[in-house]
């Protein structure tokens, strides 16, 4: 799987979520290199899962769109004429 790279502002942002989140919630404060390395690790640590969770629900999501335009095929179908 190939590396996840986020752009510097998305990725600025999660470093100063993860900072305030910390030092509200836990009281632990770390400074910019050592959250970036954390945010790092934890996307590392997350990418497979979710990207596995994201295609188990892109699956349901066509599955369950297939269904219905197979219903609606099934609706379209001329049923055979009875002889006079």
């Amino acid at each position: 799987m190939k590396p996840i790279k986020l752009p510097k502002e998305e990725k600025q942002t999660l470093i100063d979520d993860l900072q305030a989140h910390l030092e509200l919630e836990h009281g632990v404060t770390l400074g910019q290199l050592a959250t970036e390395q954390l945010v790092d690790y934890m996307i590392n640590q997350l990418k497979e899962p979710i990207y596995n969770q994201a295609i188990e629900d892109a699956c349901r999501t066509v599955s369950d769109r297939m269904a219905v335009l197979e219903e609606d095929l099934y609706a379209l179908k001329v049923s055979k004429r009875a002889r006079r």
